[in-house]
């Protein structure tokens, strides 16, 4: 366990790829503003004086037992995971509870900020409101880009959206006029000038359009959205269809999913896992440290591993290696 005042340990000393020197995880079922539940999935709360809060937004029919893996890597690191409902466990996997637009990813964020005021909360004085790192799933991807798009600049330090839907104004799903269900470039231009964004996907990600087209279009939006040059820096990353097959093993007794493909990121030792866990100890822990391991592995490390099958990356501006790479 790490002393309380100890530097948050770099990525050569706590490996993303393996849990973290926190501990195992624990949980607290809280109430949002709405009053809707909140699940708050942290590590022992004695190891620092303060944690950066993740709030992380599910994807649709989507529900906490889907990410589990990913959650005890996170907070095992030291991230306190923040996973609002829209309107309850049991309702949020039904097919018609949706919200792309940022409203739940909002309602974290602001369950977070009051949760570190309240006095008789554990989590009083206990969340690093000035390092939270906003990502999700699907819906929830779309969801954390357009809140990051919405709340104030310096809410936030970092977004990453794993699998959102395809940018409008087509989609799917489309963003209409009075009716929008999806972000548009711009919304994702607006993001990048205020924090560094990374963008995941999968070839053989069939949500949207037939495979391989999910993930082609996903690129075609990032390029679209103009950041090619952002002070923050974007990534966008395509994983094999190998590497993001679906090995049967989504699900509990009661209820089976699939963890290929859209879903890559419900994976047991996902590949996606490192990427949300690098960056979020770049930005939620180390400062944005250029000289930090966690740097060199965000700005170039990860995406010479294996199963990375395209990407796209945009360094900081102002970085000592300017990079625009498409493999």
């Amino acid at each position: 366990m790490a002393g309380a005042d100890d530097p948050w340990p770099d990525c050569d000393k706590a490996n993303v790829n393996d849990m973290g020197p926190f501990g195992a995880m624990n949980w607290f079922n809280a109430t949002a503003e709405d009053g809707t539940l909140v699940f708050v999935l942290h590590p022992t709360l004695t190891g620092r004086t303060t944690f950066p809060p993740m709030v992380y937004s599910h994807g649709a029919t989507g529900e906490y037992a889907m990410y589990i893996d990913a959650f005890q890597r996170y907070t095992s690191h030291g991230f306190v995971v923040i996973f609002p409902h829209i309107k309850s466990p049991t309702d949020d996997t039904s097919a018609f509870t949706l919200d792309p637009m940022g409203g739940f990813t909002t309602k974290g964020v602001h369950f977070a900020k009051a949760a570190n005021a309240n006095k008789s909360s554990p989590f009083y004085n206990k969340l690093d409101l000035q390092n939270l790192v906003l990502a999700g799933h699907s819906m929830g991807a779309t969801s954390t880009l357009m809140a990051a798009s919405k709340l104030p600049e310096g809410t936030a330090k970092v977004a990453i959206s794993q699998h959102p839907g395809i940018c409008g104004p087509w989609g799917p799903p489309p963003c209409l006029p009075g009716s929008c269900n999806t972000w548009m470039p711009e919304d994702l231009k607006k993001v990048s000038s205020m924090m560094p964004f990374i963008l995941t996907t999968a070839t053989n990600d069939g949500a949207f359009w037939p495979q391989p087209y999910t993930a082609e279009h996903e690129l075609g939006c990032f390029k679209k959205s103009g950041i090619d040059s952002t002070k923050d820096g974007t990534n966008f990353v395509q994983f094999s269809s190998d590497i993001c097959a679906d090995d049967g093993k989504g699900g509990r007794y009661d209820r089976k999913w699939s963890n290929g493909g859209h879903d890559c990121p419900m994976k047991s030792a996902s590949v996606e896992t490192p990427w949300v866990l690098t960056a979020a100890k770049l930005y939620g822990q180390l400062g944005g440290n250029t000289a930090s391991k966690c740097y060199a592995l965000l700005w170039g490390g990860l995406q010479k591993q294996a199963g990375v099958e395209k990407f796209v990356m945009n360094a900081p501006k102002g970085a000592a290696e300017q990079t625009l790479l498409v493999v």
